[in-house]
């Protein structure tokens, strides 16, 4: 989680989910698409249009254009001079380039399932022991989910209703959430499990 300030009629912070699987090499051929740019230039361009809300270091900048190079979607476009007053190398999108980010506009987003999910560790390893109630863990996450949808729908309230990165994440979030307290009342309704090869009873 990552917690932005805003100022004026927005709220002061709002706690976002970082992207695991956000493209930034997609990202930077998008900002590329409009003008040639320096590594510094794509670092900030990439935090304005994006709210400051994933900012990039200029390390990870300079390494994805490295890649970008490599694969023919870029290349150098002449130097510019910074505001240090040193010497920047520029690049621009090639026609490959354009053609990989015309595929990822229209291209779905897969959601990756977890590897393992500790609320649901926890509901399952909790059902199969006598000693532990699975309804009280999954009450104790509903309650902690509930404040949290709470906070994250006052704080959507007061900002305008636009396609902003910040209204995005912040309703992204929000589904996310509703999605879970729906589980949480489904894995409620389900049977008691029981397994042979677990023993329910905890060690003296």
């Amino acid at each position: 989680m990552i917690t932005i300030g805003l100022t004026g009629n927005f709220p002061r912070s709002i706690s976002i989910p970082l992207a695991g699987n956000m493209s930034i090499k997609h990202s930077l051929l998008s900002l590329l698409s409009a003008e040639p740019a320096t590594a510094s230039m794509l670092q900030s361009h990439f935090a304005e249009a994006l709210d400051g809300l994933w900012p990039l270091n200029i390390g990870q900048v300079a390494q994805t254009l490295k890649r970008l190079e490599r694969d023919n979607f870029i290349e150098e476009h002449g130097t510019a001079v910074g505001p240090t007053g040193r010497h920047a190398t520029t690049y621009r999108i090639t026609t490959q380039g354009r053609a990989e980010l015309a595929d990822w506009w229209t291209r779905g987003v897969a959601k990756h399932a977890l590897e393992r999910d500790e609320l649901v560790l926890k509901v399952a390893l909790a059902a199969q022991r006598s000693d532990v109630d699975a309804i009280e863990i999954l009450d104790a996450q509903r309650f902690a989910t509930l404040k949290q949808l709470r906070l994250l729908n006052q704080q959507a309230a007061e900002l305008p209703e636009t396609r902003s990165a910040t209204q995005l994440a912040l309703e992204r979030e929000i589904f996310d959430l509703e999605a879970l307290l729906r589980w949480l009342d489904r894995a409620e309704a389900l049977n008691p499990h029981t397994s042979a090869s677990t023993s329910n009873q905890p060690e003296e």
